[in-house]
């Protein structure tokens, strides 16, 4: 599993830099239960350092739960001076590029953002 998550990461990167020098990212991140598998946050490690790139991992105490991880991105959001206004409407899938379509449905399976 890890090598194939680092090849698909490697294959997103170097795509990403074939098609517009200007939108390769600088940093990676993991979060989530994935980044509590030490093996494949190695793996990523590796990467990075081969693309000059930062990973950025939240501490493992918080990689489980995903509440823990919404808070910690509002965190990181909030030390940013990032704020949202409190009548953003709520979103079950909220992609992370600002222009995708979205999700149609409620979350029922089989229904793809």
């Amino acid at each position: 599993m890890t090598e194939t998550v680092v090849d698909r990461t490697r294959r997103v990167l170097h795509t990403l830099r074939q098609r517009d020098g200007t939108s390769v990212p600088h940093c990676l991140v993991v979060a989530g239960g994935v980044a509590a598998n030490a093996r494949l946050k190695a793996g990523l490690a590796g990467l990075v350092a081969e693309t000059g790139m930062r990973l950025v991992v939240p501490p493992p105490a918080l990689c489980m739960d995903n509440g823990a991880m919404i808070a910690w991105t509002g965190a990181e959001r909030l030390a940013l001076g990032l704020t949202d206004p409190l009548d953003v409407a709520a979103r079950a899938r909220w992609p992370l590029d600002a222009e995708a379509v979205p999700a149609i449905g409620f979350g029922r399976a089989g229904v793809k953002a």
